[in-house]
């Protein structure tokens, strides 16, 4: 096997390496056992509009707002199972007690199905942070963007308070669009698109080079290969001589000498050549004359 295509089996076997590790590395990733948090902060969900010469009112439980806001967090199963009965607490913190105020809340499932989410205990103001808890019957797996539970708050706040969630028997992570399995599944698909890109590029280059350039260059430098070859035989030729290394041969029986044995091994090179080799090279074969030194 020639160094060519020893290159190309070596290109080939690390798409297929790169390949087999980025799926281990997926199948790997789906065992992790947290669920995603996703959280979406809109402090202007409702504002009350300004119309001229019109008295409207906004308000929750008879209050008068300016305005409202919309906070939901949500959770997502993107592990390998699905999740049964599961007690999860939430814990919102905001940066400043005072300029955020949980107005209501409700909590829904997965397909909106609020029949899923059961409260265990009522909402809880400690001073610092409200606390919900909540059993979810089921938080199934997913593999895009749909939640398995969802807490919405409408409230009164300019800043986005801090979340904590624990839910039993699993982590919670914060969630990140390349956790989902199809978007694994894609970022798997683009890395073996890219390497087929990168060989299928290799592949043009090397049709391009050996089979069209090569036999080109080859062709146009014929004459300076013979010059060189006609050279390293005067130095073979020379050193013979001055040394004295054929003492009963004369300058024609030397420069002889030296012709054919550097054309019987130009032709062992050339007959170790596989087809496309020889291809590449213009199908210039050994030529004896190409060695032989005028005397």
């Amino acid at each position: 096997m020639n160094q060519t295509w020893k290159n190309i089996l070596v290109a080939a076997l690390s798409a297929i390496f790169a390949f087999a590790g980025s799926y281990y590395i997926y199948s790997e990733q789906l065992k992790i056992s947290k669920l995603d948090l996703y959280k979406d902060f809109d402090e202007n969900y409702f504002s009350k509009p300004k119309f001229p010469s019109s008295d409207i009112i906004l308000t929750v439980d008879k209050e008068e707002k300016e305005k409202l806001g919309l906070f939901q967090v949500s959770l997502l199963n993107y592990t390998t199972k699905d999740y049964l009965d599961i007690p999860i607490k939430i814990k919102i913190t905001p940066k400043k007690v005072s300029e955020f105020k949980v107005l209501a809340h409700s909590a829904v499932g997965q397909d909106e199905v609020s029949d899923l989410v059961i409260s265990t205990k009522d909402m809880d103001f400690d001073g610092s942070s409200y606390n919900f808890s909540y059993e979810v019957s089921s938080i199934n797996r997913t593999e895009r963007s749909e939640y398995g539970m969802q807490l919405r708050i409408l409230f009164e706040g300019t800043e986005e308070p801090k979340v904590s969630v624990v839910a039993k028997g699993v982590g919670v992570r914060d969630f990140d669009v390349n956790n989902s399995p199809y978007q694994k599944s894609v970022n798997i698909k683009a890395a073996f698109l890219g390497i087929g890109l990168i060989l299928g590029f290799g592949l043009v280059m090397f049709i391009l080079m050996v089979l069209i350039l090569g036999p080109l260059i080859s062709i146009f430098t014929k004459d300076l290969d013979i010059k060189n070859r006609k050279k390293y035989a005067e130095e073979l030729f020379k050193v013979i001589k001055n040394n004295n290394l054929q003492p009963n041969k004369s300058d024609g029986d030397i420069a002889n000498f030296v012709a054919d044995m550097l054309y019987h091994r130009q032709c062992e090179w050339w007959n170790n050549k596989t087809p496309i080799g020889k291809w590449s090279l213009g199908l210039i074969g050994p030529d004896r004359s190409d060695h032989l030194v005028e005397v």
